[in-house]
């Protein structure tokens, strides 16, 4: 508004702002732009201490200390500096413009003043200070583009075009059998949004400096990721066809990602990190069939077995054998299905937990059934390594038997399938009310449906699963449970809910290892024994098997790790 006001339009007409504002308003809002200007300058010379003397760990990359900041910086106080100069002379043209709230360019005017120049010598410095002023104005216009800054033009529509809904949601393409390639690995097949992401990037380091692949010095480092993606889409026309995998980014950094949404939860600017990431992979295992050898035999036990666990002997139906709990067949007017998943049902501790979780429900006479051995994997790892087209093999399977028995409502166990069931399934056809175990537990507790009685002394450390917590927003529920079991008292790490880090299992990890010897679980865990807490509390079957590995890895004293559903059971036996 300023300069179409002050530059532009007065310079047609030296009145024109005049006459839209009126005399008392013009020299209010010029007052307004002084103060603005002095505030500018401090807040430039805050920039400047913050990011070349006392260095946040986030601006330490090498990646943030390129000339071009201080570039921008200068640009800015000489903008700021020619303004106050080209008002100040103004007072000595016409002093009648000088009113009691202009007193900073009033007071720099003084020095001028003193000089003693006719009023031509102060018209030709007010001139030249204009010029100048408008110079820097059209030079942004010149230099932004082609700079790093590019970002305060495409961020806004970063934003504009981004994901409203769940961060976990992946795209799910429906036309797989049209598709001339899957995935991407240049700049004709990443999607517009993508591509817009990778300017919108203000290298500022918050995504880097949250990153638990970052943080463990693996590949992995979501600025720089970003930041060569950029650099691979400011090509010629010739060289939108040349890969980015192995030239601007390698398979390393592809497959060190979690899929935790650390990164995109911190940009202030709407990248979306993990979308490319998920789309190189499908090349990388659709396209060409390369990825790690643990997911490559991940995805083959899902094809052959419709589940991750490979060497597994258990059957979907053995964890509940001896339990008072009926499939949907038996009981298809339950209001309730209870998806079990995978690791609950293959996997000899999660059964542990899912055991609790039935005598919970029971124990609130919660009508509910399961599938038993009709349940397949809700496709998310294939989804997550990249195997797109297994994971809708897998999740149509499922639909198929949800739309056979009229589910309407789905409890899950695992964030995974919560997230997957509830976000995904919608783009293949299917929607239901889908629930996390927590939140159907503290409605109970709420109801008194179900009273926690057995007082305990434990002192629990709640641990933010990804899939439950920033993906989806469940903060408070799991936390109220614990908060109900009478006599626990609970600690917080110091890094939790929409901060928490990744234990490490995400994005496919829980069957792929690691790229060093540097364990995100471990990093973790030593967060959890700062609490010297004596229970570490989860809510997720892939959390469980990363922290009792952790716990067995990083201490020697007692300290356990238990699902919330297992801490409730035990406050609750005596009433079931």
């Amino acid at each position: 508004l300023s300069y179409i006001l002050f530059i532009f339009a007065d310079s047609i007409n030296s009145n024109f702002s005049k006459v839209v504002l009126g005399t008392f308003l013009k020299n209010l809002y010029l007052s307004y732009l002084e103060i603005l200007a002095i505030l500018v300058f401090i807040a430039l010379i805050t920039a400047l201490i913050r990011r070349w003397i006392l260095i946040p760990n986030r601006l330490k990359f090498s990646l943030t200390k390129k000339p071009e900041s201080i570039i921008i910086i200068v640009l800015i106080a000489s903008l700021m500096l020619t303004h106050l100069l080209t008002e100040s002379v103004n007072h000595l043209i016409k002093p009648e413009t000088a009113y009691s709230f202009n007193f900073i360019s009033e007071y720099l005017s003084k020095p001028f003043k003193s000089l003693n120049y006719d009023i031509n010598s102060y018209i030709l410095l007010h001139d030249l200070f204009w010029w100048i002023h408008l110079t820097i104005i059209l030079s942004f216009a010149v230099y932004i583009p082609i700079s790093k800054h590019l970002h305060l033009l495409v961020s806004p529509m970063s934003f504009f075009f981004g994901n409203t809904k769940s961060s976990g949601i992946i795209d799910t393409p429906l036309n797989l059998e049209e598709m001339e390639t899957f995935g991407a690995n240049n700049l004709r097949t990443f999607k517009p949004k993508q591509i817009m992401d990778f300017f919108a990037c203000a290298v500022c380091g918050r995504c880097s400096e949250v990153c638990p692949t970052n943080l463990t010095d693996k590949e992995l480092s979501p600025m720089h990721f970003i930041n060569n993606l950029m650099q691979s889409s400011s090509k010629t026309e010739e060289d939108l066809n040349i890969g980015v995998i192995d030239n601007q980014v390698s398979k390393t950094e592809i497959w060190d990602c979690l899929n935790c949404g650390a990164c995109v939860n911190e940009c202030p600017v709407g990248i979306e990190h993990i979308s490319p990431i998920i789309d190189m992979r499908r090349h990388l295992v659709m396209e060409k069939s390369e990825m790690p050898k643990t997911a490559e035999s991940t995805l083959l036990s899902l094809e052959q077995g419709g589940h991750p666990w490979r060497g597994t002997t258990f059957t979907r139906s053995d964890w509940h054998k001896d339990l008072n709990v009926k499939t949907i067949s038996d009981n298809p007017d339950a209001e309730y299905l209870l998806w079990v998943g995978c690791t609950g049902a293959l996997v000899e501790r999660n059964q542990k937990v899912i055991k609790s979780l039935v005598k919970i429900l029971n124990s609130a006479n919660v009508n509910f059934a399961i599938l038993s051995n009709e349940e397949t994997c809700t496709g998310d790892p294939a989804k997550r390594i990249g195997n797109e087209y297994l994971f809708q093999i897998l999740a149509n399977q499922n639909i198929q038997n949800f739309i056979k028995y009229d589910i309407k409502k789905i409890i899950t166990h695992c964030p995974h399938c919560l997230n997957t069931i509830k976000n995904e399934y919608p783009a293949l056809g299917f929607k239901a009310e889908v629930i996390n175990y927590t939140e159907l537990i503290t409605k109970l507790i709420d109801q008194k449906d179900l009273i926690p009685t057995n007082e305990t002394s434990k002192t629990v450390s709640y641990h933010d699963p990804c899939f439950l917590g920033r993906h989806n927003k469940i903060y408070e529920e799991p936390r109220d449970i614990v908060d109900s079991i009478p006599g626990m008292k609970r600690m917080e790490m110091c890094k939790n809910k929409d901060k928490a880090l990744c234990c490490g299992a995400g994005g496919g990890h829980m069957w792929i290892e690691e790229s060093n010897e540097k364990r995100v679980s471990h990093l973790r865990t030593d967060e959890f024994l700062e609490t010297k807490s004596d229970t570490l509390a989860v809510a997720c079957p892939f959390c469980l098997q990363m922290f009792e590995e952790g716990i067995s890895a990083k201490s020697q004293s007692d300290e356990e790790v238990k699902d919330i559903a297992e801490l409730l059971e035990e406050s609750i036996e005596e009433n079931k």
